[in-house]
C-alpha cells in the first residue's frame, strides 16, 4: 500500500515534514550485530502535510555516508489514507 500511495514520491521530493519520533545512534556492537556501519542511527519518523496532518510513518537506519540501511528502503509502520489508519504488524514467530 505504501509503495503504491504518493507518499514516497512526496517525501522525495520534500513536500512531507518529518517528525522524528526516534533518532538513536546504535551502539557499536548493536550496528555489528546488524551488520551495520558505526554510527548509524535507528531512526522512526512520521511525515506529515503541508496542514500537520500524519501521512506515513517509517523505521529506517541511517548510515552515515546517508544511505539507508537494511533493505535500502523506509518500513512502513504506519499509513494514513483517507479516513484509516493502516498499522503493519509483525507476524509472531511460531
Amino acid at each position: 500500500m505504501f509503495n503504491r500511495s504518493d507518499a514516497p514520491r512526496q517525501i522525495a521530493a520534500g513536500l512531507l515534514k518529518p517528525d522524528y519520533l526516534r533518532n538513536k545512534h546504535l551502539a557499536r556492537d548493536k550496528a555489528a550485530e546488524l551488520s551495520l556501519p558505526y554510527c548509524t542511527h535507528a531512526q522512526m519518523i512520521r511525515y506529515r502535510d503541508q496542514e500537520g496532518r500524519p501521512v506515513v510513518e517509517v523505521f529506517q537506519y541511517l548510515q552515515p555516508d546517508g544511505s539507508l540501511g537494511a533493505s535500502g528502503l523506509p518500513d512502513p509502520k504506519r499509513l494514513w489514507l483517507s479516513s484509516a489508519v493502516y498499522v503493519a504488524y509483525q507476524k509472531a514467530p511460531d
